[in-house]
C-alpha cells in the first residue's frame, strides 16, 4: 500500500456508515473505484503531499561521517590516515570540527523521488 491507498482507506473508513433500510441495518460504503470522486481526491491529496515534501529543504542537525584511508602528508611523505570522522552539530562546535554549526546550517537534504510504500 502506498500513500494514495492509505489516504483512500482513511476516506472510505470515515465515510462508511450504518443505515437502517426496511428494518435492516446495512453498511453503506462510498464508491472508491478508479475514476470515483474519492479515488480522485486521494490522488490529488497524494500529489499535494509529495509536492510539498519535495519543495522543502531540510537541514542536517546532527551528523557523523567517517572516511577510511584518507590521504595525508606526513613528515616522511605521503601516507594515509586509517580513519577520519567529521562531526556536524547545529547546536555547537564539534570538538574536531570548529565549523560544525555553520556547516549544519548550509547543508541540505532533499527528497528527489517519492517511493510508494
Amino acid at each position: 500500500m502506498g500513500l494514495k491507498d492509505d489516504i483512500l482507506t482513511a476516506l472510505e473508513s470515515n465515510l462508511t456508515h450504518r443505515q437502517v433500510i426496511d428494518d435492516k441495518e446495512e453498511t453503506i460504503k462510498p464508491p472508491i473505484g478508479e475514476g470515483s470522486k474519492l479515488n480522485t481526491l486521494a490522488q490529488d491529496l497524494t500529489n499535494a503531499i509529495v509536492n510539498f515534501i519535495q519543495a522543502q529543504t531540510f537541514t542536517i542537525t546532527k551528523l557523523n561521517a567517517t572516511q577510511l584511508n584518507v590521504p595525508v602528508i606526513t613528515p616522511t611523505g605521503p601516507g594515509t590516515a586509517a580513519k577520519v570522522t567529521v562531526k556536524v552539530d547545529e547546536n555547537s562546535q564539534a570538538v574536531d570540527n570548529p565549523l560544525s554549526g555553520a556547516e549544519s546550517m548550509t547543508s541540505e537534504v532533499k527528497l528527489k523521488k517519492a517511493i510508494e510504500v
